[in-house]
């Protein structure tokens, strides 16, 4: 499933230059109230790491272990504490395809699932006894039946985990794709095709579901990476310091000065032609067309480190707890829509029920919540049921 189909899916829940020449992206600056963005107020003085939409609206993942949810009147927290209720750090949020689960990883090798319809989280932390910080995931499939989950570290490792009929989840044997630098960002535009890169200016692409991966750049860049969109084999954006964004159509790279103040670029998300990035500085950006990024002054200095082009609303987030949104269809912005979608409409049902010599691993799940209060209470842990420590 594309991200385009999968936004699709969402709604209806919801109701050129050579490589290595800097080019020029959008100039043009739009104050947030002419455009729909709003700070709206957050439950928590925290930061947020990292942002997705889902079948209930958006979702954001940070520090304290919180997991953060958009309801008609407002954010609420969902999950407190992370699912282990050790308060470890948030990193990366992803949600199936079709929006009825998140998946969320973090510090100690903590990773969880949150089911937004029956308000179910499950702890999977620590797989194959993997206890680093999981600096990103990505998620394909449908909640419950066939996800395949991507699972990034600090040690630039890749772990994928399957699951099977028994609805256990099945782990393949860990690799490292870019040799060992921290990965901060993958994608996947299709179930067993995607995208990562590395802090070492690594950009790798796997199209056997992460078994292989064949380096495609980016040879000339010279700063940090930040975050990598995938829509296909030929339509890749990774968000990078000195105000670049980074565009590769399945041959070469082009860098884009998004940002003329030269400020990073966190967080990057595309669902089709469209697209938002977000940076220090409270900076927001969206994709007009394959080289041109529209900024939109927002009127804060936070440092945002997620994003979302989501189907009801389009949300960044940041430190302190900040969250600016825009509901989806209050701004105009039918001047210079591109039309370059790219090559990710693939789909791919795949089959990974298969047992090899991998173990199978059993999760942890906590009790079905029946109210929107966080999930802070009652958690399965090692063996015993625990609350969660005093603030």
């Amino acid at each position: 499933m594309s991200e385009q189909t999968r936004r699709d899916v969402l709604r209806l829940a919801t109701a050129t230059t050579a490589a290595g020449v800097l080019t020029l992206g959008s100039a043009a600056t739009a104050q947030s109230n002419e455009t729909g963005w709003q700070q709206v107020e957050s439950p928590t003085g925290k930061a947020l790491n990292d942002a997705v939409d889902t079948a209930s609206g958006p979702f954001a993942a940070g520090a304290d272990g919180n997991v953060l949810a958009r309801h008609e009147d407002g954010w609420r927290t969902v999950v407190a504490y992370g699912p282990q209720a050790r308060s470890r750090r948030l990193t990366g949020i992803d949600a199936t395809d079709d929006g009825k689960a998140v998946w969320f990883v973090g510090g100690s090798g903590v990773i969880g699932e949150y089911d937004v319809e029956t308000r179910t989280l499950t702890n999977y932390s620590a797989p194959k006894g993997k206890t680093s910080t999981w600096e990103d995931c990505a998620v394909r499939g449908t909640a419950g039946e066939n996800e395949r989950v991507y699972f990034v570290n600090g040690s630039g490792e890749l772990l994928v985990g399957v699951r099977q009929d028994s609805g256990a989840m099945q782990y393949q044997e860990v690799i490292k794709p870019g040799g060992g630098s921290t990965i901060p960002g993958i994608d996947f535009h299709a179930r067993e095709a995607g995208h990562v890169c590395t802090t070492s200016q690594f950009v790798g692409e796997t199209v056997d579901g992460g078994g292989t991966w064949d380096q495609i750049g980016i040879d000339f860049a010279g700063g940090a990476f930040f975050d990598i969109a995938s829509q296909g084999a030929r339509d890749v954006n990774v968000a990078a310091g000195s105000g670049i964004v980074y565009r590769y159509d399945g041959f070469r790279w082009t860098p884009h000065v998004v940002d003329d103040e030269r400020r990073a670029i966190r967080a990057i998300d595309r669902g089709g032609a469209d697209g938002l990035a977000a940076g220090d500085g409270g900076m927001i950006l969206e994709r007009q067309s394959a080289g041109q990024w529209q900024q939109y002054e927002t009127g804060i200095e936070s440092k945002l480190d997620g994003v979302v082009k989501g189907s009801s609303y389009d949300v960044a987030v940041g430190d302190g707890g900040t969250i600016l949104e825009r509901r989806v269809g209050d701004t105009d912005t039918t001047d210079g829509i591109s039309t370059d979608t790219g090559d990710g409409n693939s789909t791919d049902t795949g089959d990974d029920n298969s047992t090899n010599s991998t173990a199978l691993e059993t999760a942890t799940r906590s009790a079905i919540v029946p109210t929107a209060e966080p999930l802070s209470v009652d958690h399965y842990v090692e063996g015993e049921w625990v609350a969660p420590p005093e603030q």
